[in-house]
């Protein structure tokens, strides 16, 4: 009986200790697994599912602006009913002859006196005697006369018409059109802007749960004292990235290219110039019936920026608009 709880009393320290260093193990474990998490949430899951998100946006705002050239010839085959008055203001020069055939009467206005030359016979073979015959015609005696005439004319006719018009014009043309024709297509206003209202939707919570998790142990800290506090973070709360995701576009017109800035160097770098070498010429090759000598193109030098402690050098990162 006491070897038996000698026994269960030895047991019983290896099993507290081996649960103290599997415990261990398994906080270290644990530790460096948040350490891990810590660099995947804000090296792959953010800026995959941000990246995304945005693009999604992006795709929501963009618009499509170009210039289409149309070049072409139109057919117009058709007939323009034309109704309408035009107003005719002219002299036309009337340059005629006239024939005047007609029976008129003519009505004297005057005593006309009539003297001629007469030849009376006298009844019964008495001969012939010739003398003077004067009449006056009385005013107001009617006269039928026969006209046959031609009248001429040479005058300047004044025109103030208004010409009333109803035509059906036939109109059979070929017209060629060159036209630069500018297009600015919001994606927003066309069936893409379903699309990306669906994948913004799909992506959005999860991307605005990634982008409110703690990125370093300062803010996990914060969080588990915000959980042992009864008041713990939402997380699908709205943050800076999800109200502006989209930066902007950097290509098409009016966009802004993104300019380069280049760091500045350290104060305490130490910058040497390096020239290259002089080139050399290689060792002539013998034969055995001439001697030719390499022919060697000088190279100019080029300098070279060698930088002592390069750890405390950054290269040019790229600075969006």
């Amino acid at each position: 009986m006491i070897g038996l709880r000698r026994f269960w009393n030895a047991f019983k320290n290896v099993a507290i200790f081996f649960s103290f260093i599997v415990n261990f193990v398994l906080l270290i474990v644990i530790l460096l697994l948040l350490s891990v998490i810590f660099q995947i949430t804000s090296g792959i899951a953010e800026p995959l599912l941000g990246g995304l998100y945005s693009s999604f946006v992006g795709l929501n705002q963009a618009r499509i602006i170009t210039v289409i050239d149309v070049n072409d010839t139109i057919n117009v085959k058709d007939a323009i009913q034309v109704v309408d008055t035009i107003t005719v203001k002219d002299t036309i020069p009337v340059v005629l002859n006239i024939p005047l055939q007609q029976n008129t009467v003519v009505t004297l206005t005057q005593p006309v006196p009539i003297t001629a030359n007469a030849s009376f016979s006298l009844p019964g073979g008495g001969g012939s005697i010739r003398g003077n015959v004067a009449i006056t015609l009385p005013q107001g005696l009617q006269l039928p006369v026969a006209l046959n005439l031609n009248v001429p004319v040479d005058s300047s006719l004044p025109i103030d018409l208004k010409v009333p018009i109803n035509l059906n014009v036939p109109v059979d043309l070929k017209v060629p059109v060159a036209l630069k024709v500018p297009v600015n297509i919001p994606l927003e206003e066309t069936q893409l802007n379903d699309v990306a209202k669906s994948l913004q939707d799909v992506i959005g919570p999860l991307t605005r749960v990634v982008t409110n998790l703690p990125k370093s142990w300062n803010e996990m800290w914060i969080v588990i004292g915000q959980i042992l506090a009864g008041q713990p973070p939402d997380l699908l709360q709205e943050n800076d990235f999800m109200r502006n995701p989209w930066p902007g576009f950097r290509t098409g017109p009016g966009a802004t290219l993104p300019t380069f800035t280049p760091t500045a160097l350290p104060p305490n770098a130490t910058v040497i110039i390096v020239p290259p070498l002089e080139p050399t010429a290689p060792a002539p090759t013998a034969t055995p019936t001439a001697i030719i000598p390499p022919t060697v193109t000088p190279v100019p030098p080029t300098p070279t920026l060698t930088i002592i402690d390069p750890s405390e050098y950054r290269s040019p990162t790229p600075t969006a608009p």
